[in-house]
């Protein structure tokens, strides 16, 4: 007699075992497909970021491209505009300059004067290249002196021979700035002036003009041995220096040089500004020097004068110019 009960227990359990087979394998080839896919997409990832962060570095630099636009698009600041910003900031460090010097420290000498000095010779230099256009368009400039002799001095008063002309070269701006800007200054605002002086060493002249309103002088007697008191050199009168000035007519190393003038400070000299280029072989500074008068002189024995200034080109140093102030 056959038992058909454990025939069907061997068989059903014999199809379990084959189900459970099937099961496990298509589970093992599934997890495989799943890591293979796994795998593929980040590499595609690696290769090829994910969309949304293709589109967020793309706005950042949307946004980034716009922002230099903007800034590209503003117009720039006008030429006055820039002008009196750069005024200002030189009017800021002269007050201080003065007011350091007004405590009667020596200034060449004195740290936080020397600090304060070379912060001013800075901003003028900067106000220099822009106002005047020192170092981008011109590289050094010239004040043309012209000069009306006094009666005492010429026989016919209504010809050309009570005329004359000196022309002055500016030392350059890198050594005595601040000397250099003050005479530009003077030349460019001019209203009017005289030599009034007729002395053995020098003949000075004044000077007035919208830089010197109220007798304005130098901020500090601003001195290079690049640039001594020599002969045919031109200087400002006084200490503080200006805004009177004048001419050398020999060497004035030892009168107007550091150390002259005073005990106290040896550093201490005449702010210098220039040099004669043209007027000395014509014989106009000899004519100036023969008025018949020494000392300070009288009114109908004072040289009248007009000041003018000229700029060269850099492309053409040689080539010389009338200077205007630049307009926006």
């Amino acid at each position: 007699m056959q038992d058909f009960g454990k025939e069907d227990d061997n068989e059903k359990h014999s199809k379990i075992q084959r189900n459970s087979k099937v099961f496990i394998t298509r589970a093992i080839f599934f997890m495989a497909a799943m890591t293979f896919f796994a795998l593929g997409l980040g590499h595609i990832h690696s290769i090829n970021p994910p969309q949304l962060h293709i589109d967020i570095k793309n706005m950042k630099e949307a946004h980034a491209l716009k922002q230099q636009q903007v800034v590209h698009q503003q117009p720039p600041k006008a030429f006055e505009e820039v002008d009196l910003e750069l005024a200002a900031s030189v009017d800021v460090l002269d007050g201080q300059v003065r007011a350091r010097k007004e405590t009667g420290v020596i200034m060449e000498t004195d740290e936080e004067g020397l600090k304060l000095t070379k912060k001013l010779q800075e901003a003028t230099i900067k106000l220099l290249i822009h106002r005047y256009g020192a170092k981008t368009h011109h590289s050094k400039f010239r004040v043309v002196v012209d000069v009306v002799y006094p009666h005492s001095i010429i026989h016919d008063p209504d010809s050309e021979s009570n005329k004359g002309q000196f022309v002055i070269e500016m030392a350059p701006i890198d050594i005595i700035p601040c000397s250099v800007f003050y005479f530009l200054e003077i030349a460019r605002t001019y209203k009017g002036g005289e030599f009034h002086r007729n002395a053995g060493h020098v003949l000075q002249a004044a000077a007035q003009s919208e830089a010197t309103k109220g007798h304005r002088s130098m901020p500090f007697q601003e001195y290079s041995p690049e640039h001594p008191h020599a002969q045919y050199t031109t200087g400002y009168a006084g200490r503080p220096s200006g805004p009177g000035w004048y001419v050398s007519i020999q060497d004035n190393t030892a009168n107007h040089g550091p150390g002259s003038q005073q005990k106290k400070n040896p550093h201490e000299a005449d702010s210098n500004f220039g040099r004669i280029v043209e007027g000395v072989d014509s014989g106009v500074i000899a004519k100036i020097h023969s008025v018949p008068q020494s000392g300070w002189l009288d009114k109908e024995n004072c040289v009248k004068i007009t000041l003018s200034i000229l700029a060269n080109s850099i492309s053409e140093p040689d080539q010389w110019s009338e200077w205007k102030m630049p307009v926006s």
